[in-house]
């Protein structure tokens, strides 16, 4: 009997052990969230300052957002490090309807307030992906509908100013589905004023399997006439933190040289990692790209993963 206790008491103790080495080697990513964290909030606070006299920092406390990390192979661009960041903070004592938005990526899913709108297949221009500051002001949010006004400036010291409106409206179409609505009006001093549509619906298929599509229309007069993006993803959940999926999709401009830019399909894995607010998604796919006239579309392959840190309320 002592001999099986102490057998006992000596496997606790290693998986104590281990169980012990493992949170101290994941200490520096909570740390890391925290001070993402307090450093939004206190930015926020300084944004606040100068319109506002004797502001207390521990006020302060709504920063959400995310950050993210996508590195990914792809035969017809080759290596690519693309990376994303959105934090918002709402402003205490003004009825939760003043806001501050900072971020860093596409200005386009920067004003339509989503990740990543397009596949990250779709090269992108680097020079779109600068710092942009933001102040919101949303007049109107219930269960179904939302209204909401920005303005700010993005390009660093360049103060390319933008100013923005968002409506956004959803309802329930049945048990198992649901349909989302937006719309984007939007003026840019680069590139002049511009309207952008989303159409997304949701259906549970079973238990286990879920699909989502959606549809995004973009007109601007830095455009080709329409730029369009649609996507179909299939996911299939397995565990409760863990789903494989499949994505079509289609991108292109109505009135570029080559309407069809790129179309193409993968298979992806997304699960939690090792925290309830960081996510790992892997893929592998193949893609029929095409930019010029003078190319001949051929398949291409691409490998990717993205981690995901998710921060704040």
């Amino acid at each position: 009997m002592w001999y099986r206790t102490g057998v006992l008491a000596i496997s606790l103790l290693v998986t104590s052990a281990v169980a012990s080495e493992k949170q101290q080697q994941a200490e520096p990513i909570d740390e890391f969230r925290d001070g993402l964290t307090n450093r939004v909030n206190r930015t926020a606070a300084w944004i606040d300052s100068l319109f506002a006299d004797n502001v207390n920092v521990a006020d302060y406390d709504s920063a959400s957002g995310s950050l993210t990390v996508r590195p990914e192979w792809d035969e017809y661009g080759k290596l690519t490090i693309d990376s994303s960041f959105r934090a918002k903070v709402v402003f205490p004592h003004a009825e939760q309807r003043f806001s501050a938005v900072i971020g860093r990526a596409d200005f386009d899913d920067f004003i339509n307030q989503s990740p990543t709108t397009r596949p990250s297949v779709i090269r992108r221009d680097q020079a779109d992906e600068e710092w942009m500051l933001g102040l919101g002001f949303n007049p109107l949010v219930d269960a179904r509908q939302r209204l909401s006004f920005s303005a700010g400036v993005r390009g660093g010291l360049a103060l390319d100013t933008y100013v923005s409106s968002t409506y956004r409206f959803e309802t329930v179409l049945s048990d198992v589905s649901e349909l989302y609505l937006q719309s984007v009006g939007f003026w840019r001093d680069s590139d002049g004023f511009g309207v952008a549509q989303t159409v997304e619906y949701d259906r549970a298929l079973s238990d286990q399997w879920f699909n989502k599509f959606w549809i995004r229309g973009t007109f601007a007069e830095r455009t080709e006439g329409v730029r369009w993006h649609l996507s179909n993803k299939t996911y299939y959940l397995y565990d409760a933190e863990r789903a494989l999926g499949a994505e079509l999709w289609w991108y292109g401009e109505t009135r570029a040289a080559v309407p069809m830019q790129d179309y193409g399909l993968r298979a992806l894995h997304r699960q939690r990692f090792h925290r309830d607010w960081l996510y790992l998604e892997s893929w592998v796919g193949v893609h029929w790209p095409r930019e010029l006239l003078t190319e001949n579309r051929q398949p291409s392959w691409l490998i990717g993963i993205e981690l995901e840190l998710q921060f704040g309320h």
